[in-house]
């Protein structure tokens, strides 16, 4: 089992996936990386080839990043689809970003407010180690809309994080329904424990692409089919758009519509209610066209 990073060695590493990020073909030298780290205010120690290579190797571990200088000149990441809007890799990656800074600048106090961290974060721990070693657990869950809670065996395939809160995607054990997948808020559960059996997940269920076309963890395609929906939008929505898409396929139109000239983005999703009810927070600066 690999040793935890310690806070400076996953500050370099996000530093140095910062700088190759920006950086234009073909990359960035040594002497150059030297140069910036050195500039930077409390590094504590140089920057060496060794030092480099043994960061490369742990971004590459913990990330599937990979770093080389392929001309034995400029560093850069070759393969920077494994940091795409909808990778685990980037939510990771900004994770260690927002952690790293809260650290370093935890003395400013209410100076920095971040957003709420997810709830039901007390039971990730028990969860890690049920996705790794496909462990059964025993949730004690109750429903918002229920007066009642009720206990049920899960096997779990996914934990994911949706608009603030935990959760954890997983099958009931010996319900009608065996191997339909269900979302349990953690929030909503009031307890949840390991069990020391282990289940064989179902080869059919393929959680990489689960919640691709689904806006959050809304997974209803029966009822809300995957389709193409385009939408027009003020420059102000554009410019919130641009810089935090709404999904993945998200693909802005070249074509401007109309006197006001309105922006055109593409989507291929799930259209579920939330999916709709985020457009219509916008009014009318924001047009589902038919």
């Amino acid at each position: 089992m690999n040793s935890p990073l310690s806070f400076e060695q996953l500050k370099f590493d996000v530093w140095l996936i910062e700088q190759l990020q920006a950086a234009p073909y073909p990359g960035v030298t040594l002497a150059e990386l030297k140069r910036r780290w050195a500039s930077m205010p409390g590094h504590k120690s140089g920057l060496s080839r060794e030092r480099l290579t043994t960061h490369r190797h742990n971004i590459k571990s913990f990330l599937g990043v990979e770093i080389e200088a392929t001309d034995r000149k400029h560093y850069r990441i070759i393969n920077p689809h494994a940091l795409s809007l909808d990778s685990l890799a980037n939510d990771l990656l900004k994770s260690i970003q927002n952690y790293t800074f809260l650290q370093e600048y935890n003395e400013l106090g209410d100076l920095i407010q971040p957003e709420k961290i997810e709830t039901g974060s007390r039971y990730l721990q028990q969860i890690g180690q049920a996705l790794r070693d496909k462990m059964k657990m025993k949730i004690v869950y109750k429903k918002f809309s229920e007066e009642k809670s009720y206990e049920a065996v899960l096997h779990p395939y996914c934990l994911k994080a949706d608009k603030g809160r935990w959760y954890l995607l997983a099958c009931k054990e010996d319900s009608e329904h065996h191997e339909s997948l269900q979302c349990f808020a953690l929030d909503r559960a009031l307890q949840l424990t390991l069990i020391p059996e282990t289940f064989i997940p179902n080869p059919d269920i393929n959680i990489a692409t689960y919640f691709h076309d689904c806006f959050g963890i809304w997974h209803d395609y029966e009822n809300y089919p995957v389709k193409d929906v385009t939408i027009s939008c003020t420059e102000k929505v554009a410019n919130y758009l641009r810089t935090l898409p709404l999904h993945h396929s998200q693909k802005e139109d070249a074509f401007r519509e109309g006197k006001e000239g309105r922006i055109i983005f593409h989507y291929h999703i799930s259209p579920s209610p939330d999916f709709i009810a985020e457009l219509s927070k916008w009014g009318d600066e924001v047009r589902i066209k038919e």
